[in-house]
């Protein structure tokens, strides 16, 4: 029974550090045709989250839940910046897709299996979004991912912007690809798949999570995204996400007066910051087990923010939408 009991003590660590991927090998891709097949979203106004689609063709998926291996994804469209606002209203060829379809679309099929996420005009800008990996207890955790963009002739208010924002550690964000301020034209990055990578070493103690921005208005800009790893790492904790299922804010979207709905766990603070991982507000919630509302108005404008939630013991991350 002990020589039992060491085996499984020594083999716990190896268990809960795993590998962490998305290659978008889980669900059905799509074989997007430019007609009857393609993704639609009707709402052109509003910053919103973007949700699975059902076509004569099957449904295609834009988000997934994810398991203790696989990264989970949502995508957010902003279809009020400069490049909007039709967004897929359209109809457009985004969301898990078959290799046929990178083929057709950029001429490269995905790199790992037969699937990958394409996006093409998305008149506007979005922002897909992967479940947090903790690096805690990790000894050498390394980040790895492909992408590809068909070449074309983009424009100045094109851009991609593909980074990872840390929590819990002094690091706020780390940028992988960051196109901003810059022709895509001229960085040789075009019709072919490259490979992003990083070091994680220094961030051991930090929460990691993917955000993959793009922004584009025509039917040639695509971009597509393949092969997502996290060497090392742990999806967060049984409290973790028992405090994740406790709470939930609303409304979500909301013109910034927002109440924390609570089933009665002692929050001692939130966190709120913006995409790149700037601290926007701290607040105090002072052990309350009870709904919280906060006026938010005057510190936020439009867009969208992660507000990181505590108790004593445990975190959670939500994602809200400012009108």
């Amino acid at each position: 029974m002990k020589t039992k009991l060491l085996f499984f003590i020594l083999l716990l660590p190896t268990i809960m550090l795993a590998q962490i991927t998305q290659g978008f090998e889980n669900l059905p891709g799509m074989i997007f045709d430019g007609s009857a097949c393609r993704y639609f979203d009707f709402d052109n106004v509003t910053v919103h989250e973007l949700q699975n689609y059902n076509t004569p063709c099957g449904t295609i998926y834009v988000k997934e839940t994810g398991s203790a291996t696989t990264l989970g994804y949502s995508v957010i469209l902003d279809p009020t910046t400069t490049n909007g606002p039709a967004g897929f209203s359209d109809g457009d060829s985004f969301g898990v897709a078959s290799a046929a379809s990178f083929v057709s679309g950029i001429g490269f099929a995905p790199p790992e299996g037969g699937q990958g996420f394409y996006m093409q005009d998305v008149d506007g800008t979005i922002l897909m979004s992967f479940d947090v990996v903790d690096l805690a207890g990790t000894t050498n955790p390394q980040f790895s991912m492909s992408y590809i963009l068909e070449a074309t002739g983009y424009e100045a208010d094109d851009f991609v912007k593909i980074s990872i924002k840390f929590t819990d550690c002094a690091s706020s964000t780390l940028d992988l690809l960051n196109t901003i301020g810059s022709d895509i034209n001229d960085l040789g990055i075009e019709d072919s798949w490259n490979t992003l990578s990083a070091d994680l070493s220094a961030y051991t103690g930090c929460k990691a999570q993917l955000l993959v921005e793009f922004s584009s208005n025509s039917t040639a800009e695509e971009l597509g995204i393949d092969g997502i790893s996290f060497s090392q790492g742990t999806v967060l904790s049984t409290n973790e996400f028992d405090l994740g299922n406790s709470l939930f804010v609303t409304p979500n979207p909301s013109n910034g007066l927002i109440t924390i709905k609570n089933s009665g766990v002692a929050l001692s603070n939130a966190v709120v910051t913006d995409i790149n991982g700037r601290t926007m507000i701290v607040l105090d919630l002072q052990g309350t087990t009870v709904d919280k509302e906060l006026n938010l108005s005057s510190v936020l404008s439009s867009g969208l923010y992660f507000m990181t939630i505590s108790s004593e013991n445990a975190s959670t991350v939500k994602k809200i939408i400012i009108k």
